[in-house]
């Protein structure tokens, strides 16, 4: 199957889209905002279960 508006001769700039080893090394999570997210999470789902449990 051809694309029809396809142009092979478009140059690709490889820099753009590289990820060094070295910046994924060098990368600080934060965990606390992360723990934060998923406490967060189960928090709504719990406090929206209960609410669906007592209207039954």
């Amino acid at each position: 199957m051809e694309t029809p508006n396809h142009n092979p001769h478009i140059p690709f700039d490889e820099d753009l889209y590289t990820i060094e080893w070295s910046d994924i090394e060098n990368a600080e999570i934060d965990y606390e905002n992360y723990l934060n997210d998923i406490e967060n999470f189960f928090r709504e789902d719990f406090e929206e279960g209960i609410l669906e449990e007592d209207t039954f």
